[in-house]
């Protein structure tokens, strides 16, 4: 049964990332009602994803962070109208469905709270509003909180990928594609801030 679980889940995830790719650092750039993407190729093989590291843990922390950063680019975008939020927080709605889809197909439950800027760990709680108090201050300071979030973001998704086993393709493609996300948003805020 595990087996054919994780058959299922690295079929599920291979088969998203390689449909739906995430956005590009142009993406992120070009005007609310424009849209372009590429599309991440997932790896050739068919790998399982090990018991023990992909756990639910991990699955419902990615997912929580990816909703901070949504929820609080979606208060930026509507403090300042800025597009950039605006086109960084759609990208999050795709990342948080990857994860979504991994934790559907392990039958790792969803902690996301359905309220905006309302987190069911408290650490990410406290970042979410932390960042929020930053970026409310001005356009430039939103910005900033952008940058700050990324930049965490990707040190923890590069440890978690350091840590994945090369063998368990569909995780590391996870890691991965999110990693590569947060690095283009990391790009956009601040081309925003050189400006």
């Amino acid at each position: 049964m595990n087996t054919i679980r994780r058959q299922a889940l690295a079929a599920v995830v291979l088969t998203t990332l390689a449909v739906s790719g995430c956005a590009t650092t142009e993406d992120v750039a070009q005007p609310a009602d424009t849209v372009t993407s590429t599309t991440t190729t997932a790896p050739a093989e068919t790998a399982t994803p090990t018991d023990t590291y992909a756990s639910a843990d991990l699955l419902a922390r990615l997912i929580e962070e990816e909703k901070v950063a949504h929820d609080l680019y979606l208060a930026f975008e509507e403090q300042y109208g800025a597009r950039v939020f605006s086109n960084i927080k759609r990208s999050e709605v795709t990342h948080q469905d990857h994860v979504l889809a991994v934790m559907e197909a392990t039958g790792v439950e969803d902690p996301r709270l359905p309220e905006p800027g309302q987190f069911r760990d408290a650490e990410l709680q406290d970042l979410y509003d932390d960042l929020l108090a930053q970026g409310s201050v001005n356009l430039p300071a939103a910005y900033q909180a952008g940058v700050d979030f990324e930049t965490q973001d990707i040190a923890g998704l590069e440890a978690e990928l350091e840590k994945a086993p090369e063998s368990d393709a569909a995780l590391t493609s996870l890691l991965q594609m999110l990693l590569d996300g947060s690095r283009n948003h990391l790009t956009a805020f601040q081309r925003q801030l050189s400006r």
